[in-house]
Order: structure tokens, then C-alpha cells, then sequence
């Protein structure tokens, strides 16, 4: 029996968040990056500071629920394209890979938005004030690159959202 997701996010990142600061597309080591950046919200107005949760997997749940489709350039982007979503503090640290592995995961779903048919996250993450999430897709060298600026990309993170709020 498969695990489900994780029940009880409170929120979805997407590419209509506030928290998206923009499309991306990086060569890092020959290999083309391409994906969407999005940053942890500023403080709210009374100072307090946000956090984001990515629920990983446990004995009782996959994780909370990650949904990717891209479109190509010039043609489908390819099974064996690795997605990698992470988070990280703005200069670079304390990065947490939270989800890695090939596109064909995602595109061998029918119908993402179906009741547990979404892929869970791998690894826990929390990221709060100056932190960074990024969805990145790298293709094979040759193949179509990824386009996230295209009308048929989109992805989905589903996440819980905090903003603490405590009182004396």
C-alpha cells in the first residue's frame, strides 16, 4: 500500500504565489538550469517573521506534494531530465536538497491533480526570513530545454506556512 501525502498543508506555492520572484536560467558545468525562484515573504507589517515548512516523508505520509509540467523548447523535455527542487539561505548556505529526480516521475502521471497522484517530497525543510526556493529542471545535453516561462509550465509545492505570531 502507498503511503499518502501529507494532509494538513495550508499552502501552495505556484507560479501565481507572491513569493515568485521570476523565471531562472543558469549553466552551471555545461548543464543548463531553467525553473522558477521564489523568496520567503519579508516580515508581516508587526515584525514577525515568516516560515515555510516542506513536510518530508515519515512512517505515515510521503511528504507534502510536489506537481511539475514544463514545456520545452523546440519539443518535449525529456523523461531523464533531473529536477531538483531546494532551499537555501541567500548567500548559499545551509542548503537542503528537497526533492531530486528525473522529469519522466512527473510526466508518467496523467492527472497530477488527482487524489494522491502527486510525488511527495524526499527531505524535510524549513525556510524562513532571506531563504530561497528554487525548481529547477536540467535537461540532457541536445534535448529540448525546459521553458517556465511558457503558458503550459507550472508546478505546485504544497507547503505549510507560518507566520509567528506570539504574545506576552
Amino acid at each position: 500500500m502507498t503511503l499518502p501525502l501529507f494532509a494538513d498543508a495550508n499552502y501552495t506555492l505556484c507560479r501565481e504565489s507572491p513569493e515568485l520572484y521570476g523565471e531562472f536560467r543558469e549553466v552551471q558545468d555545461g548543464v543548463v538550469w531553467c525553473g522558477w525562484e521564489l523568496r520567503v515573504p519579508e516580515r508581516g507589517p508587526d515584525g514577525v517573521p515568516f516560515q515555510i515548512i516542506f513536510v518530508g516523508p515519515t512512517g505515515e505520509h510521503r511528504g507534502t506534494a510536489l506537481r511539475l509540467h514544463l514545456e520545452g523548447q523546440g519539443g518535449d523535455v525529456p523523461a531523464g531530465a533531473t529536477v531538483r527542487v531546494e532551499s537555501y539561505y541567500k548567500s548559499g548556505s545551509e542548503r537542503v536538497v528537497i526533492y531530486e529526480g528525473p522529469y519522466g516521475a512527473f510526466a508518467g502521471i496523467a492527472d497530477q491533480q488527482a487524489p494522491e497522484a502527486a510525488l511527495g517530497v524526499q527531505q524535510r525543510a524549513e525556510a524562513g526570513e532571506d531563504y530561497v526556493v528554487r525548481v529547477a529542471v536540467a535537461s540532457p545535453a541536445g534535448a529540448p530545454e525546459p521553458d517556465p516561462a511558457s503558458e503550459g509550465s507550472w508546478f505546485e509545492l504544497e507547503c505549510v506556512k507560518l507566520w509567528w505570531n506570539e504574545t506576552a
